[in-house]
């Protein structure tokens, strides 16, 4: 008879040092299910499900350095970042700040408040060598732009480090719902630098102007107030605050919306 490998009845066949075995199967295999080990099993499995709705933005940060570690992107994903989950009554917490979605020797970028218009574009700047000496200009950098409500995120196309400002469109999904940022650095061999998490801008009061009635969101400028209070017709302004005559008024600039 040959030898065999695998499971036959009670018996289990292996290959050991060129040399076919046979073995008994354990009657029972031990699986304690104590309170502490169920919650840590609950925990990685709802921390791996995370790590594959951020799928493109684990694999874009990640994958280089995970390479080098012999794991896979999504694995060194929950390695790195187990400080920012906890179970609350078996669902999955996370700070969203605290997550690290690339990381890496690529010197990173200092990125501004991101902004995003009415139509759901956001705009956010950089500096493009803010502490390191060594930089090239060429590095991708990108935003990962993650709706837990949506269940997915949305990775922008690249800019390069000298072009120190970075616009896209957020999927129509995203409007209005609790959205998360992540900038991210990348060179030409695919090598990262550690991700930083982009700050919306605040939001700031909407006043309305008591000679237009208007909101200082739908008047651009001082200009524009002057204008819709006397027609057009005798409004000249002087240094951009008084009117001729002593009329008076200033208005906000127009805000953007956030997230």
């Amino acid at each position: 008879m040959g030898g065999f490998s695998g499971r036959l009845g009670t018996a289990v066949g292996y290959m050991w040092n060129g040399k076919w075995c046979l073995r008994s199967r354990p009657a029972q295999v031990a699986n304690p299910r104590t309170p502490a080990q169920v919650e840590h099993r609950t925990l990685f499995r709802e921390e791996v499900r995370l790590a594959a709705r951020m799928g493109r933005g684990v694999a874009t940060g990640l994958t280089a350095m995970a390479r080098q570690m012999g794991m896979t992107c999504f694995n060194l994903f929950v390695s790195l970042n187990q400080q920012a989950f906890s179970l609350l009554d078996g669902a999955l917490e996370v700070d969203y700040k605290a997550l690290t979605l690339s990381a890496g020797p690529v010197a990173p970028v200092a990125f501004s408040r991101a902004v995003v218009d009415d139509h759901n574009v956001l705009t956010v700047d950089f500096e493009k060598n803010p502490l390191h000496l060594r930089a090239e200009a060429y590095d991708k950098v990108m935003v990962y732009a993650y709706c837990p409500e949506a269940g997915g995120g949305y990775l922008s196309a690249p800019v390069y480090r000298r072009d120190r400002r970075l616009r896209f469109a957020l999927p129509d999904e995203f409007a209005g719902r609790e959205v998360h940022l992540y900038g991210m650095v990348q060179d030409d061999e695919g090598r990262c630098a550690e991700s930083v998490y982009i700050e919306p801008s605040e939001p700031e009061e909407t006043t309305v102007h008591p000679l237009t009635g208007q909101s200082s969101k739908t008047l651009d400028n001082f200009e524009d107030i002057v204008a819709v209070a006397l027609d057009g017709d005798a409004a000249h302004a002087v240094d951009g605050e008084q009117l001729r005559g002593g009329a008076g008024g200033g208005g906000d600039d127009a805000h953007k919306g956030f997230l």
